[in-house]
């Protein structure tokens, strides 16, 4: 394997450099050792031009050869997304909080569900109810089932409250959420999935 190096300067590297990189990535007649070099330079020249490069590089043949190759891009992507200012820094930390909404989102969203399936358990018991107080039941027994009857209404009531409540929360996260996003200036950062940052991580975070 070839040496370990520092992250690369990406205005030391015009178009030829990376011209001359892609040509010899994919000749057949590039030594390994070049080949592993320029793979190495790549994973830390923090460009989208060498991204792209090495992830070409990856769907061909010629990849096999180096078995570093898929922790090198992932080196290579996380120095291409790192924050190099305090406007990038503040924007990678509003899109990490932008998917922790998404995250309650989705609790949320199951938190609904519970409480739409207890209203329709409920719903069922209350008909139940409902028909055998109209059955031929003694006295006691019907005034017995009218307040059971009483009870689940109570319950459908109360579930519906949380259920209305959850959806409101749901809406205010999500236009929360949104706003978040609109609010990320850096290009690179807004489309990108949580996989893309699950390796950056700022002082004070759990």
């Amino acid at each position: 394997m070839t040496e370990h190096m520092d992250i690369q300067d990406p205005e030391k590297f015009s178009e030829k450099d990376y011209q001359k990189f892609e040509y010899l990535l994919f000749a057949e007649d590039t030594p390994l050792e070049k080949r592993e070099e320029i793979v190495m330079t790549l994973a830390h020249l923090p460009t989208k031009r060498a991204q792209e490069l090495l992830k070409r590089f990856k769907e061909s043949e010629m990849a096999e050869e180096i078995e570093w190759l898929e922790p090198a891009i992932e080196e290579g992507k996380m120095w291409t997304l790192w924050p190099k200012n305090e406007q990038e820094e503040r924007d990678m930390m509003a899109l990490k909080l932008y998917h922790e909404k998404n995250e309650s989102i989705v609790e949320l969203m199951g938190k609904c569900q519970k409480y739409e399936y207890r209203i329709s358990q409920y719903e069922i018991e209350r008909q139940a109810l409902e028909t055998l107080q109209k059955s031929e039941l003694p006295q006691n027994r019907k005034e017995e089932l009218r307040y059971r009857l009483m009870a689940i209404q109570d319950m459908i009531r109360m579930e519906q409250n949380k259920l209305e409540q959850c959806r409101q929360d749901i809406e205010i996260e999500e236009q929360i959420a949104q706003t978040i996003k609109k609010s990320i200036q850096t290009e690179r950062y807004k489309n990108l999935d949580p996989r893309d940052i699950a390796g950056f991580h700022f002082d004070g975070e759990e």
